[in-house]
């Protein structure tokens, strides 16, 4: 189930009171999706993470990485107690649970976590409770992990575990991540290749033990090249995070920049030729939101509307959308103007 599906599955799942899993390969997003279902429950109010008790104004986002805990972790740590001259067990619990408010407790790497972890886990979101502890009414639980068969170190999902929650098969979606990729600002060069090459966007194979492509290591690769590194040194760094063969190509598309047309022209609305290759084409794109992104607020509508007119002309409706979505997402402004309503409405089937 691609992510946006995903997404709106959750919240219905969570409105009848029961425990969404996403389970899905390695680096595929879940976690990015999980955070995004936190901001739609927010409703408008500010996200605070880790805050067991997040005001009226507020909503709590907890994220335990479960494979990083031991029992006594969110179990608590059990000592004797004096009640009514008789000795009993009680658990001192850690204080990284939440006791009030309302928020989304978010339980990942599930099914690498040891047993004895699993098993408490599986109590608090069957029965909203650990033995003194009772968790608030205002906090949803989601619970996500990796296949047995991604070699992630993780283990089959207990039976009790497939009852007690909503199982939700994850898988990646281009069209989502571009669209997520655009508004969290992932570098242009990489949403342009990944539109021009979707299969590059995820490649796993269990059996490598070297870097691979996935959503999240392109994310990875983007915050590193936002740093401006020399041009010489990006397949060296995209090689760390993506892998050799998705590295030299990517490197071959950025070295198409050097053959776009003249984009000063196609900004101030001048005639130019449309180049014939698809590699061109979606390079002439990121130039161009590129250079429309760094334009002052006099000529940002103009050069706009020119290279979207510009853009319109290729061969296909897609290399317009890709160029809408990518600049609106840096220019909101711009869905103000009547050339993206006219766009809209031109393009009301497809998606934006």
């Amino acid at each position: 189930m691609k992510p946006s599906k995903a997404l709106e599955l959750m919240q219905y799942v969570l409105r009848g009171g029961n425990s969404p899993f996403l389970l899905g390969g390695t680096g595929v997003g879940k976690s990015a999706v999980v955070r995004e279902l936190a901001n739609r429950l927010a409703d408008g109010a500010e996200v605070v993470v880790d805050e067991i008790n997040p005001s009226d104004n507020q909503f709590g986002f907890i994220d335990f990485r479960l494979s990083l805990y031991e029992s006594v972790d969110l179990g608590g740590l059990p000592y004797i107690k004096d009640v009514d001259e008789t000795c009993v067990q009680g658990r001192a619990f850690l204080g990284n649970l939440p006791i009030g408010g309302r928020g989304l407790l978010f339980f990942d790497e599930y099914a690498q976590a040891h047993g004895s972890v699993q098993a408490i886990v599986g109590q608090l979101v069957y029965e909203n409770r650990l033995g003194e502890y009772s968790s608030p009414e205002g906090w949803h639980i989601v619970c996500a992990g990796n296949r047995a068969s991604d070699r992630a170190g993780s283990n089959k999902l207990p039976s009790h575990v497939v009852g007690r929650t909503s199982v939700i098969d994850f898988e990646h979606d281009t069209n989502d991540w571009l669209a997520w990729a655009s508004e969290n600002d992932v570098h242009m060069q990489i949403t342009g290749f990944i539109s021009r090459e979707p299969h590059m966007l995820n490649v796993f194979d269990p059996k490598v033990t070297t870097p691979q492509a996935s959503p999240r290591a392109w994310t990875r690769l983007s915050d590193t090249l936002k740093t401006n590194p020399d041009i010489s040194l990006w397949q060296d760094i995209a090689k760390c995070d993506v892998g050799e063969t998705a590295a030299i190509e990517f490197c071959t598309f950025v070295s198409l920049s050097d053959q776009v047309p003249d984009l000063e022209a196609i900004v101030r609305g001048e005639d130019v030729e449309v180049p014939d290759s698809v590699g061109i084409l979606y390079a002439t794109i990121v130039a161009l939101v590129t250079v429309i992104r760094e334009a002052s607020d006099l000529k940002l509508v103009e050069y706009f509307e020119n290279a979207l007119d510009y853009v319109s002309r290729f061969q296909t409706p897609e290399y317009a959308i890709f160029f809408v979505r990518s600049l609106v997402s840096a220019k909101p402004e711009l869905k103000e103007t009547s050339a993206y309503a006219k766009f809209k409405v031109d393009n009301q089937d497809l998606t934006i």
